[in-house]
């Protein structure tokens, strides 16, 4: 059994394509395949290991005061244990959902339960950071959670139609998810002005992957229409993030919006619902890919700060699958371009490559 969202349907065809050893989907697939038996090794993991108990704690990443500077002393491995758990469990699912192998998705429930419902283990579900780690120091902002959890409820999702998942313990990981992202519902406000940058866009991303698993059809409509709602608000008419390019690090920035919004769209499109080509007072999503796109491919005559280079571990090429997303859509020049002038297929971050390649 499967959603409409990486259906049956879609997968088999990628599955059929890896196993026939066409590229790039056999080398994806070897890159899931690793991470899925990497994952079986996992040891459970939980925000406790951070020693802060259950609630999820996190130190702002910048200096006070230096968009975009990280500080060296900021604890923020509640974050970190996250972002592993969401990639291994999403590893592990999609590796169940291809080849049927249940070790996959026992393992994955192993560690989602670890986190979610196991009492000695799991984060109480405030849906929110509940402060910072270091007493006195500022705390993160909720994009933590956004950008940390929304492959955790991609994975839960995929696992929907396991049989091996209990109707309890189903129970109790939804339940768990609708605390965490129902504080979230409400639109965010900085210094009383509506948000509309990469908070917003990380928020929708979040709100979506939560709405599937929970197959809450008004929430994801709801999802779409702030979508558009927002596409004209944050983009200038040559298609620059006027939201992203202010910062210090803007590129970082500007795909770190663009690949939620761009994920977002790509649900949208598997449900049946066009926000690729959605026009709004001229603006559309291609316009904000294809400006940041062209100015990948002539890095040098990027306009903006940088204070520091695109970087995997700093967050920005790890967007890059929202390029294999865009060249599905509207062909692969220049997205394909972009991709390998900055790294190489497959994107493996979120298995992207695997996921979304045209045939």
């Amino acid at each position: 059994m499967s959603g409409r969202f990486l259906s049956d349907s879609h997968l088999e065809p990628i599955r059929r394509r890896a196993q026939a050893g066409e590229q790039p989907w056999a080398a994806a697939w070897e890159g899931l395949m690793t991470a899925a038996e990497e994952g079986l090794a996992q040891a459970p993991l939980s925000v406790r290991q951070n020693g802060g108990g259950g609630y999820f704690r996190q130190d702002a990443g910048y200096l006070p005061g230096r968009d975009g500077v990280l500080n060296p002393k900021a604890n923020s491995a509640s974050g970190e244990l996250a972002a592993r758990l969401s990639a291994t469990s999403l590893s592990l699912a999609l590796a169940w959902r291809l080849t049927g192998e249940g070790r996959y998705a026992d393992k994955a429930l192993d560690l989602i339960h670890a986190w979610c419902i196991n009492r000695n283990t799991y984060m109480f579900p405030t849906g929110h950071v509940a402060g910072a780690w270091t007493p006195g120091a500022e705390p993160a902002g909720d994009i933590t959670l956004f950008s940390r959890f929304h492959d955790l409820f991609l994975a839960c999702y995929l696992l929907g139609g396991y049989a091996g998942w209990g109707v309890s313990a189903r129970a109790g990981v939804k339940r768990w998810v609708r605390a965490m992202i129902d504080p979230q519902r409400e639109v965010m406000y900085y210094q009383g002005r509506e948000m509309y940058n990469n908070w917003d866009d990380a928020r929708l991303l979040y709100l979506a992957k939560g709405a599937l698993l929970l197959d809450d059809l008004e929430l994801l409509l709801s999802v779409f229409d702030r979508w558009r709602l927002i596409l004209p608000l944050k983009m200038t008419d040559e298609g620059e993030l006027h939201r992203e390019t202010m910062r210090t690090r803007s590129m970082h920035y500007t795909l770190f919006a663009l690949n939620s919004t761009t994920q977002v769209a790509e649900i949208a499109r598997q449900l049946g619902v066009d926000l690729y080509d959605c026009m709004v007072n001229g603006k559309c999503l291609r316009k904000a890919v294809d400006y940041a796109a062209g100015y990948l491919l002539r890095m040098d005559e990027w306009p903006f700060e940088m204070i520091e280079p695109l970087t995997e571990d700093r967050g920005g090429l790890k967007h890059l699958g929202l390029f294999e997303m865009a060249a599905a859509r509207w062909g692969p020049r220049p997205y394909l371009d972009v991709i390998n002038a900055w790294g190489d297929r497959p994107v493996t971050a979120a298995h992207a490559t695997l996921l979304y390649a045209a045939p």
